[in-house]
């Protein structure tokens, strides 16, 4: 598999429009997810680690902190922009035992049998191929090696009622969390156990944990997806529909708002660990 694939070179100029905007606004949402997967993973000062599908640093800097200044953390992304943002975010704070790197995570391009850790936080759902992908990550873990997913499980009623207005839109062949990524093998915690053992994991886990996003309004929920995957779902709205599919999704978000006036909305994050034999 090489980054000729139509998806994954649909999947890196997303990401690469994304990325100025991506992971910097104020609704903790990548980093908390990403920070309890290293917790799961558990490495060790003096490993070597691998962030697939870095984007902008969500799991680079806490597996950076956990190996120290004797281990080491890859931080793989197939988006050129997301890697000189980190980059230079690295730079910035000093990690020097952080390499960055374009293209793909695969034995071909890092080694086999490299790693102590992989994780990959949010990721694989964008994948065509998400089997053969997995396949290719367990390969790069030495024998004992730990590897970590996470992936969605369901959100509330209001939430679900909300995005339902806007996946309306959708294109059927759109690689993206709220479309390929709560489906099939991404649909339940046991099919996630399933699908890593399939790929050569022993020791597997999945399970999911609840994360609560809190916006003052609909507007802000809107603008807040549109720095995540799902903008290019809302762009794939006609400009003259937009403003109708986005009072729609308003008015099923209005179930989600507490007694603060503000809205709660809760996402299930599916946490999937294994370790290679």
């Amino acid at each position: 598999m090489t980054d000729s694939h139509p998806g994954r070179v649909r999947v890196a100029a997303l990401f690469d429009d994304l990325a100025p905007r991506y992971d910097q606004g104020p609704v903790p949402w990548f980093r908390p997810i990403a920070a309890r997967l290293v917790d799961l993973l558990d490495p060790q000062p003096g490993d070597r680690a691998l962030d697939v599908g870095a984007g902008r640093g969500a799991a680079t800097f806490p597996l950076a902190e956990a190996v120290g200044a004797t281990g080491r953390v890859v931080a793989v992304d197939l988006s050129p922009r997301m890697c000189d943002l980190l980059r230079t975010s690295v730079a910035d704070a000093g990690a020097a035992q952080v390499e960055v790197v374009v293209g793909e995570a695969r034995p071909g391009t890092l080694g086999a049998s490299q790693f102590d850790v992989v994780a990959a936080s949010l990721v694989l759902f964008f994948d065509p191929e998400p089997a053969a992908t997995l396949s290719d990550w367990m390969r790069l873990l030495r024998p004992g090696g730990r590897i970590g997913l996470t992936t969605f499980g369901p959100v509330d009623d209001a939430w679900t009622a909300a995005e339902r207005r806007v996946l309306a839109h959708a294109p059927a062949d759109m690689l993206d969390v709220r479309t390929s990524g709560t489906r099939g093998v991404f649909g339940s915690p046991s099919a996630m156990a399933g699908l890593l053992e399939q790929c050569g994991a022993i020791e597997v886990g999945s399970h999911d944990e609840p994360l609560e996003v809190t916006l003052p309004d609909a507007g802000a929920w809107r603008a807040w997806t549109m720095t995540l995957g799902m903008r290019q779902i809302w762009e794939s709205i006609p400009p003259p529909r937009r403003e109708e599919v986005f009072v729609a999704a308003a008015t099923e978000l209005e179930g989600a708002r507490g007694a603060d006036g503000r809205l709660h909305l809760t996402q299930q994050v599916r946490y999937t660990v294994g370790r290679a034999p």
